[in-house]
């Protein structure tokens, strides 16, 4: 389980929630997950529509799209569960 810090993926995670992330399913896919970029973990909507481009989108308009190379994006795992809040 790891807790959600920020508000960049609202409305669909929340700030304080609990993921639960399949480290098993470690493949550059469209979908919610745990990504490593430069050192730092995120939890981001992986696109990969565009030849040779990830986007890795938030869910929150605030937040622009962040675009790398695929070889600069290590997959900890896709984010398969939450809880949280009411």
């Amino acid at each position: 389980m790891i807790a959600v810090l920020g508000d960049s993926m609202e409305p669909t995670l929340r700030d304080g929630d609990e993921i639960l992330v399949d480290q098993g399913q470690r493949g550059l896919r469209d979908g919610i997950h745990v990504v490593r970029v430069d050192g730092t973990l995120l939890v981001k909507r992986v696109e990969t529509g565009r030849p040779g481009v990830v986007a890795l989108r938030s869910d929150n308009p605030a937040y622009g799209v962040i675009e790398c190379r695929p070889e600069d994006v290590a997959v900890v795992g896709r984010v398969v569960w939450k809880g949280g809040r009411i």
